[in-house]
Parts: C-alpha cells; structure tokens; sequence
C-alpha cells in the first residue's frame, strides 16, 4: 500500500509514518542519491566501487546497489555471501578470513555459484584455504589483509611482500591483490586531518602494494574500505577499489566527521515515548536492542553530539543511557525542558547504522514522501 505522508521538515514528516516502534524507515530517495554520487567518485577515481553491504544485510538494497553502479559488494561472512548469492548478486568478496572445514566447504560450493574472493591475513589461512580448493581441483581468489594503523587484522606492512610471496606459491591460491579497513580515520579531529590520514592510508596500501609486485606477482587489486576515508582515498594514486558501507544511508558519525548532514541521511529510527516521571528525563522504547550502545567513533566529536543517537526533534534531550528496551532520556538544553507527554514519536539518526540495521532487520521504504515497500533483512543463518 502506498501512503502519502505530509511535507514538513526537509519534505518528511517521518514520526507521522506508519510504523511500529521501534521501526526503522529509509528514505530511497536519498539513498539512490547518496549511491550515485559515490559511484561518481569511484568512475572519476578510476577505481571500483565495492560496497560492504554488512551494513544492511538486505538482499533489496544489495540489489540497488548493483543497478545504480556498483561493480560487486563486499559482505563480512560466508552466510552473508550465501545470501547475496541467493539473491543474485553475482561477484563478491568476503572480507574476513573464513575459517573451519565446515566454512570452506561452502566456500567452495559458493565459488561454484559466483565471482567470489576470500580474505587471508597470513599464511595460515591461505594454506587451509588453498588446500580446500586444490583438493578439488580449483583456485579461489585471495586479498591479504593490511594493517594501516587501525591495529585489528591484517600483516604489517613491512611485512607483506614476504606473507604474499609465500601465500601465493601455495596450490589453490591466486593472490589477486590486498585489502584494508582504515578505520584509524575514524579518529579525524577536522575535515584536513580526515583527508591526511585518508591519503597517508591509501599512500602506504600503494606503497605496500608496490613492495609485492617487485618480488614479480602482478597483485591488480588495492582495495580501500571505509565511509570515512572513501571520498579522498579513491583518488590516491594506485588504489584501485573502495568498499564503504555506511555512506549509502549516513548516520552520527558520518554527521559528526562532515560526511553528511540530516538532508543526506537517509535513515531514521522512529521511537516513542513511554515515560515521563519528571520533567528531566523520559524513557523511550527504544533500547540497546534497537540502537545499540555504540557512541559517536570520532571521540573528539562526542561533546557535540553526545549519547546514543541524535533526537532530531527534541533539541536539548540526549539518550543518556541505553538498556535493553530502554532509551533513557535526559535534559540538557537551555532553560525549563521541553515537554515530553507519553506517546510522543520521535526522530532518531542512529549513531552507527550498521548496529540499527542489525538489530531491527526491517526497513520500512519512502520514495517521494509515500510508503512504498518493505525491506527485510536476512535470518540468523546468515550471521555463520
């Protein structure tokens, strides 16, 4: 059924929508906008556009992603790639190594269905993964894993040209290229110190890449991934690939670094108020389970957007605290409060969008200020 909704505030009145809370409504509109702009990047970079789609989860936003000019989309799991699969998307790469005989065995049977590539960070992995396929007579695709400061996997640098020789000499392997979350841009105080540690990070994975063509391996693929970076490290010299998630939709962070603003942002999550025992502080029925706990990444931003999530339209209340179905309220605006009565809605941007994805796993759609679909994310099958 497609319903009309009223144009108020920026053209959505999105708390007048038809949805239980906590819901989560995504604006189509702004997400085709927000995806045709970095795929206008990504052409005028030269480089491929990726997106890492654990963001969502959802086969229908995987599936728009690819119309509007995505080249394959990066997922987080082997289930998660399964269900890509399943829903047609015929090219992608699971960014995380997969371990365990029952993985790989998918693995193979999945490889079988797609163009797929696998992650390593060492030698292990490829020597599990390599043997998998060699004993059935095939050659899956890898990426190794970069640390370029972030600290989580991946090889140090300097240690990457020997890690790829060794991994590509094994059977079953054909080491195509590397790959990294430069997660450390997270931690970007302003706009020039967002865009340095964009180009030092793509500088070194170009750097790292070249230290591994000079032992002879052709290694085509640099691939970059994260929402915070991908604006400036697409156009790096020799990075060839991005994967931002995030970027599609928006949120707090991206908000908080100057990705984004509420216009282009194209997710809410809409709660309402169950409690208001005093004039500071309320209680909505969002919780943890629907936005998480996760606060705004870049901590030198959190004092300008503080707790878990931005009321968008109550200025001056701040989700304080979050337990399981509890958003604790609490005032911090100018003056007297601003009256909260039971039964309120509210406007929420999530903080991380990956997190309210997630746990809600069900999007209801705009397009043009109208109800227009429904889009359900995956079952727990595949979070293996």
């Amino acid at each position: 059924m497609v319903e009309e909704l009223p144009a108020v505030s920026g053209g959505r009145d999105w708390v007048a929508l038809p949805v239980a809370t906590p819901g989560l409504v995504l604006d189509r509109d702004v997400f085709d906008a927000n995806m045709d702009e970095m795929v206008a990047i990504a052409r005028s970079a030269g480089v491929e556009l990726v997106p890492h789609a654990k963001t969502h989860r959802m086969a229908a936003v995987g599936q728009r992603q690819i119309e509007r000019g995505a080249v394959g989309l990066c997922v987080a799991k082997i289930g998660e790639a399964e269900a890509f699969a399943d829903a047609g998307i015929a090219r992608l790469f699971v960014a995380n190594p997969v371990i365990g005989a029952d993985k790989l065995a998918r693995a193979l049977d999945l490889a079988g269905r797609v163009d797929l590539t696998l992650a390593i960070d060492g030698v292990d992995a490829a020597k599990a993964i390599g043997a998998c396929f060699a004993s059935a007579d095939k050659t899956i695709k890898l990426m190794l894993a970069i640390d370029s400061g972030l600290g989580r996997e991946g090889v140090n640098p300097d240690k990457a040209a020997d890690v790829a020789a060794s991994a590509a000499d094994l059977p079953g392997v054909d080491l195509v290229g590397i790959y990294t979350h430069e997660g450390s841009t997270y931690g970007a105080v302003d706009r020039a110190d967002l865009e340095a540690r964009a180009v030092a990070a793509g500088t070194l994975m170009a750097n790292t890449a070249e230290a591994i063509r000079a032992r002879g391996l052709p290694l085509p693929v640099v691939s970059m991934g994260a929402s915070a970076s991908a604006r400036a490290v697409a156009h790096v010299p020799g990075v060839t690939q991005i994967r931002p998630g995030i970027f599609a939709f928006n949120d707090v962070g991206q908000i908080a670094l100057g990705n984004a603003g509420l216009d282009t942002t194209a997710i809410r999550v809409i709660a309402t108020v169950t409690s208001h025992p005093d004039p500071n502080r309320a209680c909505i029925d969002a919780g943890s389970k629907s936005l998480s706990t996760d606060l705004v990444p870049a901590g030198a931003h959190r004092a300008e957007y503080p707790g878990h999530g931005m009321l968008v339209n109550a200025p001056g209340w701040i989700i304080e605290k979050m337990s399981e179905e509890h958003g604790w309220l609490r005032w911090h605006g100018q003056g007297k409060p601003s009256l909260l009565p039971v039964g309120t809605r509210l406007e929420i941007v999530p903080n991380h969008v990956c997190m309210a994805f997630a746990l809600l796993r069900k999007a209801t759609v705009l397009s043009h200020q109208k109800v227009v679909d429904t889009w359900e994310g995956f079952g727990a099958g595949a979070s293996e």
